[in-house]
């Protein structure tokens, strides 16, 4: 499952940016160079993802009604994840950015969000309902199994006695 597009990038940054970045002749939107930059942020992406989702990510059910089919649905990557992804991308499509650059800081958010999902202190939603994807362990983040296990202190009046 793709988890943005180049018209995601389009509908985010506009044309005329994917064009600057992607074109040196200024004519239109470099599909295939704005493709790979895509793809390079999935794999970023998916390095962090698959600490906690097993990949590739089924995806969220999202109601696409069609003539004739009003219950018709559409397999979609979390939103969340293609707007990271297309940050992620669009930081690889520039050169040479300062730190204190818009698109850098989205860059470093984007990496902040991922890492906050790799560690369980964020979740992937579907608004529309549903499941992301299958969790690697458990059913939650976290809910992997214990290699090491501790017995739980016993603090007392008999063994806090000497101390001060």
């Amino acid at each position: 499952m793709n988890y943005a597009t180049v018209q995601d990038m389009v509908n985010r940054f506009g044309e005329p940016e994917l064009v600057q970045l992607t074109d040196l002749d200024l004519q239109a939107v470099n599909a295939p160079k704005a493709e790979q930059a895509l793809e390079d942020a999935q794999a970023f992406a998916d390095s962090f993802i698959g600490r906690v989702y097993r990949l590739p990510l089924t995806g969220c059910t999202k109601p696409a009604p069609v003539p004739g089919n009003p219950g018709a649905v559409e397999l979609v990557a979390p939103p969340q994840i293609t707007r990271v992804v297309c940050d992620v991308a669009r930081y690889y499509l520039h050169s040479d950015l300062a730190p204190e650059h818009e698109v850098y800081l989205r860059y470093k958010a984007a990496e902040r969000e991922l890492l906050q999902i790799a560690e369980g202190k964020a979740v992937l939603s579907c608004p529309w309902g549903g499941a992301p994807g299958t969790l690697v362990a458990g059913d939650a983040p976290g809910d992997a199994e214990v290699h090491y296990g501790f017995s739980p202190r016993q603090i007392t009046d008999e063994t806090l006695r000497g101390f001060a």
